[in-house]
C-alpha cells in the first residue's frame, strides 16, 4: 500500500465509483426509461427513473463504505468520493452531516451535489426542522454544482436561495425545486443571480391567494447557459414572464400542467419567442393545444410529446379515413414522438371499469386516440422512427391483464400494423417494444426496495473487499500489472453506467456522473 502513489488509488476509486465520466448536468425527462423488477411477492413491479437513481446512489455509497472500512489509508482517499454526492433519503441525516461539516470545515470542498428526496409520509422531520443544518452545509459547499430538493421547501426557499447565491452562484449548474407559487417572485430574482445554470426544474404548488410578482414582473432576465427548462404544476404566470426572457442556449422544454383545466398560459406566445431552436418539447395538459401551430413554431424539433386523448381537428386533406391534423406541412426533423394517456385504448385497469360506467365518454376518448395515432405517419413526419407510450400506469395494467382486453385487441393490431408498415418502432416507457411484457424466468432476482438494498450492500461489500485484498497480498506478478488489472476490472464495472445522456434525450444516467 505504501508503494502505491495516491494518484493511482484515486484513479482506481474514481473508476469504481463511476465518477470518471464527464459531468452531465441534465435532469430526466418523460423519455427517460423505466425498468421492470421482480418483487418478493413474485409480481412484477415498474421502477421509475427516480427510483433507479436512488438505487444507484445506495449501491455507490455501499461500495465506498466497504472500501473505507478496509484500512485507514483507503479511508483517507475515499473521503473525497463520499462527500462528493450528498444524497439524503431522511431529513434527520442532514443534521448528522452538518455536525461533521462543523467538525471538519474542509469537507465542504469535496461537495458537488446535494440531493434531497421526497420524504416518506411517516417521516416526522420536515424541511423547516433541518433548515439551519442544510444552510450550514450549503454555505460550506463552495463548488456545489447540483442542488436537487424533491421534497417541498414551502416557506424555506428564501434562506436556501440566499445561501446558494452567496456560496455557489458561479458553479451551480443544476437546480431542482418544489415550492409554492407564492414564492414565484423570489424565484425570478434568484434566477437573475444564477447565470451559470444549465438545467432548471421548478414544481409549483397552487398559491394560497393571488400571485404577486411586484418588481419581479417584467424583469429582463438572461440565462445564457440554460439548456433545459422543466416546469410543473401552477406555472402559468411563470411561463408568461419567461416568454420575454433571453435563453440563447435553450434546447429542451417540458411543461406539465397536471390536472389544471383553467388559467393555462399562452404556449404559442412562449414558443413564438423561444421555440425556434428547441430540439425537445414535452407538453402535458388536459385541455388540447393547436399541435400543428406548435410544431410550426419549432422547426428544429426532434422529439415531441403530447396528450393522445386531445380532441384535435380533422385533417380534411385525408379522405379515406378520419385522421387528426397534427401538421400544416410535413415536419422534417422529428424522429421521436411520446404519447401520454391512452389509458382507455386497451380496455385494462381502472380506466376499463370507468369505461363500463361511462361507455359514451370512453368511446369519444378512444376515437381521439385512433385519430391522433393515425396521424403519426411518414407523410406528416418523414423521419419518424420511434413512437413511445409514456404512461407507466398503462404498462402496469397491461402486465396485470397479460395484454389488451379482447374488445380492444383490434386496435392493438391496427396500431402495430401501421408502425410495422412504415418501419416505425412502437415502444413502451421501458424502451422495449410495446407488448413485450416481462415473463417469469427473465429475472431471478427479487426486489422489494429495502430488501434489495440490504442484499446488494452485502454482495457489494464482499466483492470490493476481495478486490482490495488482492492489492495487499503478495503477488508474483509485476506490481504495475496488478494495478493495471485492477483498473480494468473497475472500468468494466463502470461501463454499465457510461454513455452519453444526449443519446437518450437526457436519461437518468445523468445522475451517475457528478
Amino acid at each position: 500500500m505504501a508503494d502505491l502513489p495516491a494518484e493511482v488509488w484515486l484513479r482506481i476509486l474514481e473508476l469504481a465509483a463511476g465518477d470518471d465520466q464527464p459531468l452531465d448536468y441534465a435532469l430526466p425527462t418523460s423519455m427517460t426509461e423505466s425498468s421492470w423488477f421482480k418483487m418478493l411477492s413474485g409480481n412484477w413491479g415498474l421502477r421509475t427513473p427516480h427510483e433507479s437513481c436512488y438505487l444507484r446512489e445506495r449501491e455507490r455509497l455501499a461500495m465506498l463504505k466497504a472500501v473505507a472500512s478496509t484500512c485507514k489509508s483507503l479511508r483517507q482517499y475515499v473521503s473525497e468520493f463520499l462527500y462528493k454526492s450528498l444524497f439524503f433519503t431522511n431529513a434527520a441525516h442532514i443534521q448528522t452531516l452538518a455536525f461533521l461539516f462543523d467538525q471538519d470545515r474542509n469537507l465542504g470542498k469535496w461537495a458537488r451535489r446535494i440531493h434531497i428526496v421526497r420524504y416518506p409520509v411517516e417521516d416526522k422531520v420536515h424541511m423547516q426542522d433541518v433548515l439551519e443544518p442544510l444552510l450550514s452545509i450549503v454555505r460550506r459547499s463552495r463548488k456545489l454544482q447540483f442542488f436537487i430538493a424533491e421534497c417541498p421547501v414551502l416557506g424555506s426557499f428564501a434562506p436556501i436561495a440566499d445561501a446558494l447565491c452567496c456560496s455557489c452562484s458561479r458553479t451551480l449548474r443544476t437546480l431542482h425545486l418544489n415550492l409554492s407559487s407564492d414564492e414565484m417572485a423570489k424565484v425570478i430574482w434568484t434566477l437573475d443571480l444564477l447565470p451559470a445554470l444549465v438545467s432548471l426544474h421548478l414544481d409549483f404548488a397552487a398559491p394560497s391567494g393571488d400571485i404577486v410578482l411586484g418588481s419581479a414582473s417584467g424583469l429582463a432576465l438572461t440565462l445564457p447557459n440554460l439548456q433545459q427548462l422543466s416546469l410543473r404544476g401552477f406555472v402559468a404566470e411563470f411561463i408568461e414572464e419567461a416568454t420575454a426572457w433571453v435563453f440563447p442556449s435553450l434546447r429542451i422544454v417540458s411543461f406539465d400542467f397536471m390536472h389544471f383545466h383553467e388559467d393555462l398560459p399562452d404556449i404559442l406566445e412562449f414558443l413564438t419567442h423561444q421555440g425556434r431552436n428547441l430540439t425537445f418539447l414535452d407538453i402535458y395538459s388536459i385541455p388540447p393545444l393547436d399541435v400543428a401551430s406548435v410544431l410550426d413554431l419549432c422547426p428544429m424539433l426532434q422529439t415531441f410529446a403530447f396528450n393522445m386523448d386531445w380532441r384535435l381537428p380533422v385533417d380534411a386533406s385525408v379522405t379515406n379515413t378520419t385522421v387528426a391534423k397534427l401538421v400544416h406541412s410535413p415536419h422534417m426533423n422529428i424522429t421521436t414522438i411520446g404519447c401520454y394517456e391512452l389509458l382507455y385504448a386497451f380496455g385494462v385497469g381502472y380506466a376499463a371499469a370507468h369505461a363500463n360506467a361511462s361507455p359514451l365518454a370512453a368511446q369519444h376518448v378512444r376515437h381521439s386516440n385512433d385519430m391522433n395515432f393515425a396521424a403519426l405517419n411518414k407523410q406528416n413526419f418523414p423521419n419518424l422512427s420511434r413512437i413511445r407510450v409514456l404512461d407507466r400506469t398503462l404498462l402496469r395494467d397491461l402486465e396485470v391483464a397479460n395484454g389488451p382486453h379482447g374488445s380492444c385487441f383490434s386496435r392493438w393490431e391496427r396500431w402495430w400494423a401501421q408502425c410495422a408498415r412504415q418501419r416505425i418502432r412502437l415502444e413502451d416507457c421501458t424502451g422495449a417494444e410495446l407488448g413485450n411484457l416481462p415473463e417469469d424466468g427473465e429475472d431471478d432476482e427479487f426486489d422489494d426496495g429495502e430488501g434489495e438494498e440490504e442484499e446488494g450492500d452485502v454482495d457489494d461489500e464482499e466483492e470490493i473487499v476481495e478486490v482490495i485484498e488482492e492489492v495487499f497480498v503478495q503477488d508474483p506478478r509485476d506490481p504495475l500489472t496488478v494495478i493495471r488489472d485492477l483498473v480494468e476490472e473497475c472500468r468494466a464495472v463502470s461501463e454499465e453506467l457510461s454513455g452519453s445522456v444526449m443519446d437518450q434525450f437526457y436519461d437518468t444516467r445523468a445522475f451517475s456522473h457528478y
